[in-house]
C-alpha cells in the first residue's frame, strides 16, 4: 500500500510540474506587456525597458520560467504589477473565504446525494424513488448561477429572510457569516448534490445485483441490512471518483457563485486581476487552483488504497 501512496504522490508532482510549464507558456503568450501594465499606457519606450530589466521579463524564458516556479516552491508569489502588493497574502484571503464556501456545499451535497441516492435506488419502482430521481434530474438542468438568482429573488428580495450578498468575517459576527453564507452554498451545493445522487444510485443499483449481496440475504440478512453492512463500501467506490470530480468543480464553480453574491473569494480575485491584465496574480491564482485540483485527485487515489482492499493486495 506504501508504494502505490508513494507512486501517486509522485505522479501528483510530475503533474504539477507539466501543469505549472503550460499555465506559464500560456500566459506568457498572451497579448500585452507587464512592464508597461505597472507604468500605464503613458510610459515611453526607455522606461518600458528599463521597467522590463528590473522585472526580468528580458531573459529568456526558461530563466523566467525557473525563476517564477522556484519562488512559488517556498510560497512566494511576487508582487502585483498593477497595486505593487504582495501576491500570496492577497491569494491566501481569498481562499480561506472560497475555501469555506466550497466545504460548506460539499456538506450540503453529501447530506442529500447520499441518502437521496441510496433511497432512491432501494426504491426505484416505488413513487417515491421515482420523485427523487425526478427532482435530482431537475437539479442537474439548472446552472448553479441561475438557482442562485433565483435563491436571491426569493429569500433576499421578496422574504427578506437573508442577504443578498456580500460576506462577513466569522470572527466579527458569526450569525452574519452564516446569513451570508446559506445562500451561495445551497446555489453551489444543490446542482452538485443532484449530480451526485444520480451517481449512487447508479452505483447501490449495480452493487444490490452482486452475487455477495444475494449471499448475505440467503444467509437470512434483511435486503436493507445486507446493503448497509456489505454492500455501501463496494457502492462507495465509483462514487467517490465522481466525489474528487464534483470537488474540482465546485472551486470552479465558485468563481460564478462569488461574482453573483459579491463573495470576496479566489474567484473574484481572480475576475478582477484578469480585467486588470495582472500577470503576476493571475499565474499564482491558477497555480494554485490547479494544485488544489491535482491535490484533490491525489487524496481520491489515496482513500481508493484504504477503502479497496484489492488495491492494498496489489501493492
Amino acid at each position: 500500500m506504501l508504494l502505490t501512496i508513494a507512486r501517486r504522490i509522485g505522479i501528483f508532482a510530475a503533474t504539477l510540474v507539466a501543469a505549472s510549464i503550460i499555465t506559464f507558456l500560456m500566459l506568457s503568450i498572451l497579448p500585452g506587456n507587464a512592464a508597461r501594465v505597472a507604468l500605464g499606457i503613458e510610459a515611453t519606450e526607455a522606461q518600458v525597458a528599463a521597467q522590463e530589466q528590473l522585472m526580468g521579463l528580458d531573459r529568456p524564458l526558461y530563466v523566467q520560467f525557473f525563476d517564477w516556479f522556484g519562488h512559488l516552491l517556498i510560497g512566494d508569489f511576487g508582487t502585483s504589477t498593477v497595486s505593487g502588493q504582495e501576491i500570496g497574502p492577497q491569494i491566501g484571503d481569498a481562499l480561506a473565504i472560497t475555501g469555506v464556501l466550497v466545504i460548506s456545499s460539499v456538506i450540503l451535497a453529501l447530506l442529500f446525494a447520499i441518502p437521496m441516492g441510496i433511497l432512491s435506488a432501494v426504491r426505484q419502482n416505488k413513487a417515491d424513488g421515482v420523485i427523487i430521481s425526478g427532482i435530482s434530474q431537475i437539479g442537474i438542468s439548472i446552472p448553479g448561477f441561475l438557482f442562485g438568482i433565483l435563491l436571491v429573488a426569493l429569500f433576499a428580495v421578496k422574504l427578506k429572510w437573508l442577504p443578498a450578498g456580500g460576506w462577513d468575517d466569522p470572527g466579527d459576527d458569526f450569525v452574519g457569516f452564516l446569513e451570508h453564507l446559506i445562500l451561495p452554498a445551497i446555489a453551489l451545493g444543490s446542482v452538485q448534490g443532484a449530480v451526485l445522487s444520480r451517481y449512487v444510485r447508479s452505483s447501490v443499483l449495480e452493487v444490490m445485483r452482486e452475487d455477495f449481496l444475494r449471499t448475505a440475504r440467503a444467509k437470512g440478512l434483511t435486503p436493507n441490512r445486507a446493503l448497509m453492512r456489505h454492500g455501501l463500501r463496494n457502492a462507495a467506490i465509483p462514487v467517490m471518483t465522481v466525489l474528487g470530480l464534483q470537488i474540482a468543480s465546485l472551486l470552479i464553480g465558485a468563481v460564478v457563485i462569488e461574482r453573483v453574491f459579491a463573495i470576496p473569494g479566489l474567484g473574484s480575485l481572480l475576475l478582477d486581476k484578469v480585467a486588470l491584465r495582472d500577470l503576476p496574480s493571475i499565474q499564482g491564482i491558477v497555480m494554485v487552483l490547479v494544485a488544489l485540483v491535482l491535490l484533490l485527485n491525489l487524496l481520491i487515489d489515496i482513500a481508493y488504497t484504504i477503502v479497496d482492499p484489492r488495491l492494498r493486495s496489489a501493492s
